[in-house]
């Protein structure tokens, strides 16, 4: 018999009983819907546990079939149900706390703003600004549609390069990734060279400190010198400077992408499952059933403070979601692959080539037995200046 029963998780009741005939009484309690479980029969007798609802129906068919029954230990909600049934006082406030909670989780009652790359006051004002403006604020219902908030962020705030706008309970996420800020230069009283950062031919050049050597249209290999720190004047007279400049070049990349015909691919869309638990200090109570663990899934936990009236309580309610994966075959078709290639191509493009101006972008799709290669040959163009300290009596 399940020990999942409704009956079963209420309460239960241990019997035992003599005489008669046990057999037939369990076989008639079967047959009735009673579920029977340890039910263990011996000379001429019978035990077993049965919920408190089956009790009775248990009592009377024992009866019937000439078996002397008697309960034995009683344990359950039912049961502490009935020794607490008198203190009114504690089920209403479980009750108002339930209410208060579905309430508070009806209504958006926090507003927070995450960043990995940090966000200065002015643009925390202007995202606090834009959530208030599409409905995103204290007091308002936690249904509100996200998508508009995260439009907004990104056309108006140009440092913008990632938003993600979410509810999770009574709580506004929101998290803004900014541009990263190019690596800190060399302190500019530190003697250096400008090298190239990569072989390339060299388009323009703007100098602000330092001697130029390499000249506009000629090409230049990967560390090599394009702007000297170190300048004389015409008496002959050496100084050391912080070469200073910008340096444009000119170059080419080979990048390759392929797409199968045929694939299988594990999408994490299958089946949710969520449990929660209730959180005091150290102490946690799942509000479950069974044990926490999906298998083959994509775990994700989020915990939040119970607020009452909008005053934080030392308790708190976490939440796991397993997201189960999904196999799915999938086969694809010559153009659904140029398609997917076209596809990762761009996402390659803005991730890695974002800096470079893309001149040019040569592209051959090459069929194979178990797909689609496209070869991309790529003129890129961008600030090759790269700073190379200058160690003083070591050589340069």
């Amino acid at each position: 018999m399940s020990d999942k029963s409704m009956g079963l998780w209420l309460g239960q009741v241990e019997f035992s009983g003599f005489g008669g005939y046990p057999e037939k009484m369990a076989s008639a309690l079967i047959s009735c819907g009673v579920q029977l479980r340890r039910v263990k029969f011996g000379d001429g007798t019978i035990s077993g546990i049965v919920s408190p609802t089956d009790y009775w129906t248990t009592a009377v068919t024992a009866r019937r079939y000439g078996v002397r029954i008697r309960a034995g230990k009683r344990r359950g909600l039912y049961f502490t149900a009935i020794r607490y049934s008198r203190r009114v006082g504690l089920y209403l406030g479980a009750l108002a706390f339930v209410m208060i909670l579905a309430l508070n989780s009806s209504h958006i009652q926090d507003i927070e703003l995450r960043s990995s790359t940090g966000l200065s006051a002015s643009q925390r004002s202007q995202i606090m600004t834009i959530l208030d403006e599409c409905g995103l604020q204290k007091g308002k219902p936690s249904g509100t549609d996200t998508k508009a908030a995260e439009s907004r962020i990104m056309l108006e705030l140009p440092e913008a390069s990632w938003v993600d706008v979410s509810v999770v309970g009574f709580r506004v996420v929101a998290d803004v990734e900014t541009v990263t800020p190019k690596p800190e230069m060399l302190n500019s009283s530190v003697p250096c060279n400008i090298v190239a950062s990569r072989a390339a031919a060299v388009i323009s050049h703007t100098v602000r400190q330092g001697a130029l050597v390499t000249e506009t249209g000629s090409g230049v290999p990967e560390g090599g010198l394009l702007v000297s720190g170190i300048v004389t004047d015409g008496a002959g007279n050496i100084t050391y400077h912080h070469a200073s400049a910008e340096v444009i070049g000119e170059f080419t990349e080979t990048q390759e992408f392929f797409v199968p015909y045929r694939e299988t691919v594990k999408l994490a869309d299958g089946e949710v499952t969520e449990f929660t638990w209730l959180e005091f200090e150290d102490e946690s109570l799942p509000l479950f059933w069974g044990s926490a663990e999906v298998a083959d899934a994509v775990y994700e936990e989020q915990t939040e403070p119970i607020r009452v009236f909008g005053h934080r309580t030392p308790l708190s309610l976490r939440r796991g979601r397993f997201t189960a994966y999904r196999s799915v075959d999938v086969v694809r078709s010559a153009d659904d692959c140029i398609d997917l290639l076209s596809g990762l191509m761009a996402d390659f493009e803005e991730n890695f080539y974002s800096e470079y101006e893309i001149v040019s972008c040569e592209k051959t799709a090459v069929p194979e037995d178990e797909g689609i290669r496209m070869k991309a040959v790529y003129t890129l163009r961008g600030n090759i200046a790269k700073e190379q300290e200058i160690f003083i009596g070591e050589g340069n």
